[in-house]
C-alpha cells in the first residue's frame, strides 16, 4: 500500500460498508476546561508531558477500543483568535504527517506567488512561416499548469470528482470507484492548436517539442512530477462488460495515437467481484495491455499512468493541431527531442503564436487539499523552486521552511521530503497548530480554510460523517499511511490523521491537529474504512463539546 499519502479507498470502502456500525458517537460530552493534570488521556504514561482539559466522553471511549491498545493518540485544539490551548494530548511529541503537510505547501505557495497568480503555457515559432508553412519547430513551453484547459480550466475552474460516492481519476489505479471530471481533457491543447492556426500557420515542416525545461521531473512517490500534464498525464480506460464470456468493452479517453490499448478482459458472473490490472510493455512503454475480469452488468474506470510525459504531450499537441487544420510533416508519435532548442527563457516575445493562461493557484491549492492530489502537491514545490530560480523541486522546500519561520514554527520540529508529505515527513501538532493559527491570520487565510475539505460535505471527508452533528463544522486536511505485514497481512497504521479548524454553533472557530498513529486492524478494507470513521468521530467529539 502507498505511505506518507492519503490512501482513496477510504471512500469506496465508506460507501461499501454498510454492514459496518456507524462509529460516530452521539452520547452528550463533556466541555472541555483549560485546566492541566487532569485524568490520564488513552496512551499517556510516565514521561509523557500532561494532558491539556478533559477529554469529551465521546473521543475518551473512541481511543479506549480495542484497536488502540497499542496507538498513540496527539492532539491539540486551540482558540484562533488567541491561541489558547483548551484541548492537549502529546502535542509536543513528533507524529508523521502523511498528507497534512499538503497545508505547508498549499500555504507556501499561496503566501509566495499569490492565490491569484496564473501560469501562462506559451507556444513558439523558431522561424517565421513563409506561406503559412513554418520551415522550423513549433515549441509549446510547459509552465507547470496541471489542468491545461482540462477540469473547467477554461472557465477558470480546478473541478474534481471526489462526492460521498466517488473519487477523482487519480486514484483510478487503486479505487474502484473512481471517476473523472465531464469535461475535455484536450480543450487547453485544442485552444492552442487553433490559435496556431489562427496565426497563418498551415504547415509545420519542421517538428513539435515540449519544452519541459522549467524544472527537472521531480520522482514522487505516485510517479513523476514534470512541468507539463495533460489529463494529469493519464489514460482513462472505462471498462464496460458485454455477455457473460465475452470480451469487455474498452472505451479511452482521450482518443489517441499515444497510448495502443489490447484488452484481455472478459466478462464473468454478476456475483463474481471485477479484478482489472493495466500493464505496459517493458520493451514498449507506449503498449498498454489491460486484463482480468469483469462482472456482467458492471462498469468501471481504471488508469495507465504515463511515464514519459513529454513524448504524451507532444503526440496530443500534434493531434490537436491535426483537428485545427494545421499539418505536420514529423510523425505524431515518437520522442520529444529538445535538444535543439535555444537556451531556456530565451524565446523572443515577438514569436510567440499561441498561450494558454490557467486558473488561478486558489483554484489548483483547492483542488490539491480536497482530493489530496500528491503529484499535484509536488508540482507546486517545484513551482516554488522554479520560482526562486532553481530547476531542482527539492530546492522549493527552502521557501516552505522560510514561511514555517515566519509562522514561529520550530524548525527542527518539522521535517520534509517532497510536497505531499511522503514518509517518513513528521511534525508534532503543536507546530500544525501554529502553522494552521498563522495562516488564518495571512491575505491568503481565508482561501486556505476554504480549501479544506469539510466533514460529510466535500472532499476526501465527503463520505464520513455525513450524519454526525459535526458534519459541516469540521474543515481539515486529511492524512493517512499505512503499510501490510506481507506474511499476515495485517495493517499497520502509521498514522491516520487531520489538521485543520472546527466552528462552533456560535460561530467560534478552533485550530486543531489530530493523530492517531500505532493501530493495526485485520485486512486493508477494515483498517481503511475504521481508522478514517474513527478518527474523524474523534474530531466530531471535539467540535460537539466546544
Amino acid at each position: 500500500m502507498p505511505s506518507g499519502s492519503d490512501v482513496a479507498m477510504v471512500a469506496y470502502v465508506n460507501r461499501r460498508a454498510a454492514a459496518f456500525p456507524l462509529l460516530v458517537s452521539t452520547v452528550v460530552l463533556t466541555a472541555f476546561t483549560s485546566s492541566t493534570g487532569s485524568s490520564a488521556s488513552p496512551g499517556e504514561g510516565p514521561g509523557i508531558q500532561p494532558q491539556v482539559g478533559e477529554l469529551p466522553a465521546a473521543a475518551a471511549a473512541i481511543m479506549s477500543k480495542p484497536e488502540f491498545e497499542t496507538a498513540r493518540w496527539l492532539y491539540s485544539v486551540a482558540e484562533a483568535e488567541t491561541g489558547r490551548v483548551v484541548l492537549a494530548g502529546r502535542a509536543g511529541e513528533s507524529v508523521f504527517t502523511a498528507s497534512t503537510a499538503k497545508n505547508f505547501t498549499v500555504g507556501t505557495t499561496y503566501a509566495t506567488l499569490g492565490t491569484d497568480a496564473t501560469l501562462t503555457t506559451p507556444v513558439y515559432a523558431t522561424a517565421e512561416p513563409a506561406g503559412g508553412v513554418l520551415a522550423g519547430d513549433l515549441v509549446l513551453v510547459a509552465s507547470g499548469d496541471l489542468a491545461m484547459g482540462g477540469r473547467g480550466a477554461m472557465s477558470g475552474r480546478v473541478d474534481h470528482a471526489f462526492t460521498a460516492g466517488t473519487i477523482d481519476h487519480v486514484y483510478g489505479d487503486i479505487a474502484p470507484n473512481a471517476a473523472f471530471v465531464p469535461d475535455g481533457p484536450l480543450a487547453g491543447l485544442d485552444d492552442l492548436a487553433r490559435q496556431v492556426a489562427g496565426s497563418g500557420v498551415t504547415e509545420i515542416a519542421g517538428d513539435v517539442v515540449i519544452d519541459t525545461r522549467l524544472w527537472n521531473t521531480f520522482d514522487g512517490q505516485e510517479g513523476p512530477a514534470p512541468s507539463i500534464y495533460v489529463n494529469d498525464n493519464i489514460l482513462d480506460i472505462t471498462v464496460t462488460a458485454a455477455g457473460i464470456g465475452q470480451p469487455a468493452v474498452l472505451d479511452l479517453r482521450p482518443q489517441t495515437q499515444a497510448v495502443t490499448v489490447e484488452s484481455t478482459v472478459t466478462t464473468t458472473d454478476a456475483g463474481t467481484p471485477t479484478s482489472l490490472t493495466v500493464a505496459a510493455d517493458p520493451g514498449d512503454p507506449t503498449s498498454v495491455t489491460v486484463s482480468g475480469t469483469i462482472a456482467a452488468g458492471a462498469s468501471q474506470l481504471t488508469i495507465h499512468r504515463i511515464p514519459h510525459a513529454a513524448s504524451w504531450a507532444r503526440t496530443l499537441f500534434v493531434e490537436a493541431l491535426g483537428r485545427a487544420g494545421v499539418t505536420v510533416t514529423s510523425p505524431a508519435v515518437g520522442p520529444n527531442d529538445q535538444a535543439g532548442l535555444p537556451p531556456a527563457g530565451s524565446y523572443p516575445a515577438e514569436d510567440r503564436v499561441a498561450s494558454l493562461t490557467s486558473p488561478p493557484m486558489k483554484a489548483f491549492g483547492r483542488m490539491i487539499l480536497e482530493t489530496s492530489y500528491n503529484t499535484g502537491a509536488n508540482a507546486l514545490m517545484c513551482l516554488l523552486a522554479a520560482h526562486g530560480g532553481s530547476p531542482d523541486c527539492l530546492d522549493g522546500l527552502q521557501a516552505v521552511h522560510s514561511q514555517l519561520d515566519r509562522a514561529g514554527v520550530a524548525p527542527e520540529d518539522v521535517v520534509l521530503f517532497d510536497g505531499q508529505g511522503a514518509d517518513p515527513a513528521s511534525t508534532t501538532p503543536d507546530q500544525m497548530v501554529a502553522w494552521t493559527r498563522w495562516a488564518q491570520r495571512q491575505p491568503w487565510g481565508e482561501e486556505f480554510a476554504a480549501g479544506q475539505p469539510v466533514l460529510g460535505v466535500s472532499g476526501t471527508l465527503a463520505s464520513t460523517g455525513q450524519d454526525d452533528p459535526a458534519a459541516g463544522e469540521v474543515a481539515a486536511k486529511t492524512g493517512t499511511s499505512v503499510d501490510v505485514d506481507p506474511t499476515t497481512g495485517r495493517v499497520l497504521y502509521k498514522v491516520q490523521s487531520l489538521a485543520g479548524h472546527l466552528t462552533t454553533e456560535r460561530g467560534e472557530r478552533f485550530v486543531f491537529s489530530l493523530s492517531m498513529s500505532g493501530a493495526t486492524y485485520p485486512d486493508v478494507p477494515t483498517g481503511l474504512h475504521d481508522a478514517n470513521e474513527d478518527v474523524a468521530a474523534v474530531a466530531a467529539a471535539f467540535q460537539q463539546a466546544l
